[in-house]
């Protein structure tokens, strides 16, 4: 099992020569772009990564002294991550290809074998230099890379990115299952009835975000004002980030532990995004939906996706008749059987019954790959169930 531990830095002096060592980060980048970019241009073809690597040793040796200041090893993967968004951009996982960077909204650099040695609990060396960390946990495993991150706020991360992490104990069955269903009004609406409300952080700090973004506009650019009015409106972003992650983590924890297995649906979140703006992204729903699945993985349990296209409102939970129903509609009467539902908790358990057929399958699988059936309601699509162990030998 592989696993990223993540702490923040202890604030002090020496913190200047990592923002430095980023800052060159971000000129290798560009270089490396710039030269790809060249490359292609004239020979029409891809530059390999081999050459990119020896050519930019060799900027390092000679016209670019400067870089040294960046580890060897971490110019190489400079290179790697430029490589992974190209092959990411050719799979169309993300919607653009690699492109220049500024320096203010370069992150970070990562470390291989060279360059740190940790110490002990909270004490780091990197580049010979000491640094101080508040580590809250223990880092577990082998450490492969180190990444030193930096926000917009100013404050340094250094993440342990660690190979061969110990699985942990699965939880204790309960027995019980559950479908979710998304919604605005409700985060959440389970399939028992069940309704989790979001926070919703940005809708109520909304208009102290608005007066900070104002005053933001009105300074003169280059001036400390206007620095320290960047500053007040990165912090809070932050806060609101920090208040959304803390509400997932939570919500999708006390799903893991109180059901075997969960069921969602697949949406189309940029779609919605079109229609209702910025609640969509006040919610966040995707990134939700990775902590829960990272969860059911850790733990054991089983984790589907309904398909995008397979009506879950529409089919009636009771019969399985289809009907049109608007959006306005919060109660629906089912036009052949006539019983009455709660819009939200009838999608609910239309996406429960949909992945219900697979977990018996997933269970007898012996692997922690996915799993992928086709049903007779959904033989276009495919659902996907995560999150299957392989039974601990004790």
């Amino acid at each position: 099992m592989r696993q990223s531990f993540k702490f923040q830095l202890m604030r002090s002096g020496r913190t200047k020569h990592l923002s430095r060592t980023i800052d060159v980060s971000a000129h290798i980048w560009n270089h490396s772009v710039a030269l790809h970019r060249r490359y292609y241009k004239i020979f029409h073809k891809t530059l390999k990564q081999s050459h990119l690597q020896r050519h930019l040793a060799k900027l390092r040796r000679t016209r670019f002294q400067h870089w040294r200041l960046v580890d060897c090893q971490a110019v190489q993967a400079v290179t790697d991550r430029m490589y992974r968004a190209w092959d990411a951009f050719f799979k169309k996982e993300i919607k653009r290809p690699p492109t220049f960077r500024a320096r203010r909204k370069y992150k970070s650099f990562t470390l291989k074998q060279n360059g740190w040695k940790l110490l002990g609990p909270g004490r780091l060396r990197i580049q010979g230099r000491l640094y101080r960390f508040h580590q809250s946990r223990a880092v577990l495993g082998m450490i492969k890379t180190v990444t030193i991150s930096r926000d917009t706020t100013g404050r340094y991360f250094v993440s342990f990115s660690c190979a061969e992490v110990p699985i942990p104990e699965p939880l204790v069955k309960t027995g019980k299952t559950t479908g979710a269903d998304f919604g605005l009004r409700n985060f959440l609406t389970l399939s028992s009835g069940e309704k989790i409300v979001s926070p919703q952080p940005l809708k109520h700090a909304l208009r102290q975000l608005r007066s900070a973004s104002r005053s933001l506009s009105r300074k003169a650019k280059g001036g400390n004002s206007r620095r320290r009015a960047r500053l007040n409106v990165a912090r809070l972003h932050r806060s609101l980030a920090n208040k959304r992650r803390h509400f997932h983590w939570k919500t999708a924890y006390d799903l893991a532990s109180r059901f075997d297995a969960l069921a969602f649906e697949d949406l189309n979140i940029s779609g919605m995004k079109a229609l209702w703006g910025r609640k969509v992204s006040d919610l966040g729903f995707s990134s939700y939906l990775l902590k829960q699945k990272w969860l059911c993985e850790k733990y054991g349990r089983l984790f589907a996706q309904m398909p995008r296209f397979d009506p879950s409102t529409k089919r009636m939970s009771c019969c399985g008749h289809i009907q049109d129903v608007a959006l306005s509609e919060t109660i629906i009467t089912c036009e052949k059987c006539g019983e009455v539902h709660d819009r939200d908790q009838n999608a609910a358990k239309s996406i429960l019954e949909a992945c219900r057929r697979l977990w018996p399958e997933a269970d007898s699988q012996t692997s922690s790959e996915a799993v992928c059936v086709n049903t007779a309601e959904s033989h276009r699509h495919k659902v996907v169930v995560v999150g299957v162990r392989p039974p601990i030998n004790r």
